[in-house]
């Protein structure tokens, strides 16, 4: 049975909540001396992977979705470009022969793949530039965590370079930790609840 896109938001916000539980009872550890800076840092990396990890699979879910049938939406119409028989074929002529698909960056791969499958690309194109430039400075933390590589990051080095932070600050979990402001949410907090709305577009 089909269900409405806002299941996958809704989704998505109780991840957010279980991860920030988490995020919370680490850092009550560290400040209490339990964990030290590896640690509350080795923490941060794992949850921002899960965080990122978990947008990228509502993209997925949202699109073969769609796709299939398997969700739509009350907001507006969803008219797809061709009809796909069987269903259980669309993964297969969607993937290409391919394992996996890449679902960012997302001008590059979602909006072009939903755009080649549905009319204006819906819900995809929903997004703003602005919105588009957010999930690209989070896919770059997200980048320079997991390879380490120098191309991920001179990227990252880059998106900070005119922020004022401290040394420690300057690598991928520092700045997550980070306050942009003191006594206000780190910026991992703020993509959290960024990616959160971000969600709540495309699932509108």
């Amino acid at each position: 049975m089909a269900r409405l896109t806002k299941r996958l938001h809704e989704s998505f916000a109780l991840q957010l909540i279980s991860i920030e539980t988490t995020r919370n009872t680490m850092e009550e550890l560290f400040y209490s001396g339990s964990l030290n800076m590896v640690d509350i840092e080795h923490v941060y990396a794992g949850l921002f992977m899960e965080l990122f990890t978990n947008f990228e699979a509502l993209l997925e879910e949202l699109f073969f979705g769609i796709m299939e049938g398997t969700l739509y939406t009350r907001t507006y119409p969803i008219l797809k470009k061709a009809i796909i028989s069987p269903k259980n074929q669309i993964r297969h002529i969607v993937l290409g022969g391919k394992q996996y698909l890449n679902w960012l960056p997302y001008t590059d791969n979602t909006l072009i793949r939903a755009k080649l499958y549905i009319l204006d690309g819906e819900p995809f194109c929903r997004l703003r530039a602005s919105e588009v430039t957010k999930i690209t400075s989070y896919h770059q933390i997200r980048n320079a965590i997991a390879h380490k590589s120098d191309n991920s990051m001179e990227k990252f080095n880059k998106s900070i370079a005119n922020l004022t932070l401290l040394p420690r600050e300057r690598t991928p979990t520092g700045y997550l930790r980070s306050k942009p402001y003191t006594g206000t949410q780190t910026q991992f907090e703020i993509a959290a609840i960024e990616l959160k709305l971000l969600t709540n577009i495309l699932c509108g």
